[in-house]
């Protein structure tokens, strides 16, 4: 029996941030689904994410205020310090704050937390919908191949054999996007030439200098440390960018730590101690997407990182895939009956967008590590810089 194009499911592949919050969106509005993630199970490596104001506006939207609360935690202000000489540059005000200018918290919190929130949430959707049957069905250990469409429908190829037919094909898959090379091969990741290197430890074995309730980041030459507290207290989640290359492309590998203490071997002795006492760092590349090129191919398109992946200097990756899930799920029910004008609109409405966030990303990135005269240049600034304009700067972010 033929099905009408219109009971056929959006699929998504990836079962990350964006790739869950899409399916959740479209599973509230009674949208029919279905999510392809390649691995067997979400025990990924932890990792921290900060949750500005503007992605918790449409977590909240979801009905996900409660369950993120219980599990996130919301720090008063970030602390920014002088890495070599460990002196206090500035603050940046969260807390009541945030709220009272952006009508939502600034919270941090484990990735594998949010993750989990989702899923539960994705699974309660039955409860929603008038069958008392969930429209999301999530698949994993299904590794997309590649494609084919018609007028009407597209068809998703697992690299198993099997085959899902849709009315779109969303790229929800990371800055390694099978999807987005099926678009336009000539778009790929391009080295920053940083590493991120990330741990996750108990907060009763962290170093006493890291044991804080508010965020703090460590500006040095060429280098920076950013650490905070996520899982409501239990752990803490620390993340530093150094010069470098590294090859795999997975959390699991675990990088010698000793070429990250070589690398801040500048740094202030008290800041270089506590990060030896972390027993475990691993590494990443960071890479970025430039220049941005077209999002869609008919039916096919991209999202998230996919899409327009930017060096985490403005702590956004997850925000700008929450973004996206918000305003695709939108679009789709306003063009349900005609979903193929979807994925043209959608680059539309959200390249400059997230074109002005690469390039505040890229900034922040010369500025976090400046060097020499540079270096004190930056320091003067923020010594001197009224909290009111630290937050102003961030106005077309928070509000948008």
């Amino acid at each position: 029996m033929t099905r009408n194009k219109n009971e056929l499911p959006i699929i998504i592949i990836g079962a990350g941030i964006g790739g869950l919050t899409l399916a959740l969106e479209l599973g509230r509005r009674g949208i029919a689904c279905t999510v392809l993630e390649q691995a067997d199970d979400f025990n990924e490596f932890g990792a921290g994410l900060q949750l500005s104001p503007n992605a918790i506006r449409h977590l909240w939207a979801l009905g996900l205020e409660k369950e993120i609360t219980a599990k996130a935690s919301a720090p008063d202000k970030i602390i920014i310090h002088d890495a070599l000489n460990g002196l206090h540059l500035n603050e940046v005000p969260l807390g009541q704050t945030m709220i009272e200018r952006y009508d939502a918290p600034y919270l941090v919190i484990a990735r594998q937390d949010l993750q989990s929130i989702l899923l539960a949430a994705i699974e309660n959707t039955s409860t929603l919908q008038p069958t008392g049957q969930s429209s999301i069905q999530l698949k994993l250990g299904q590794k997309f191949v590649t494609y084919s469409q018609t007028e009407t429908a597209i068809k998703a190829e697992m690299e198993n054999g099997e085959t899902v037919t849709g009315r779109l094909l969303i790229g929800a898959d990371g800055i390694w996007s099978r999807v987005r090379h099926q678009i336009n091969k000539d778009t790929i990741p391009t080295s920053t030439g940083l590493i991120a290197w990330r741990a996750m430890i108990d907060w009763d074995q962290a170093p006493d200098l890291f044991q804080t309730t508010n965020t703090q980041v460590w500006l040095g030459p060429d280098s920076h440390l950013v650490h905070y507290q996520v899982s409501k207290g239990k752990k803490l989640n620390l993340v530093a960018v150094t010069k470098g290359r590294a090859k795999q492309r997975s959390w699991s590998d675990t990088v010698p730590k000793e070429q990250l203490f070589e690398t801040l071997r500048p740094w202030n002795k008290a800041v270089r101690a506590s990060i030896m006492d972390i027993p475990n760092w691993v590494a990443w590349p960071l890479m970025i997407l430039r220049p941005f090129q077209t999002w869609h191919k008919r039916r096919m398109m991209v999202m998230g990182d996919a899409a327009h992946a930017v060096p985490p200097f403005l702590a956004q990756g997850a925000a700008m895939a929450i973004e996206d899930a918000a305003l695709l799920s939108t679009l789709i029910a306003d063009h349900n009956q005609n979903v193929e004008k979807v994925p043209p609109l959608f680059q539309s409405k959200r390249f400059k967008r997230c074109q002005r966030v690469l390039s505040k990303s890229i900034y922040n990135c010369q500025f976090y590590h400046a060097r020499s005269t540079l270096r004190q240049i930056r320091n003067f600034g923020l010594k001197r810089m009224p909290t009111k304009f630290l937050l102003r700067q961030y106005d077309w972010l928070y509000k948008g």
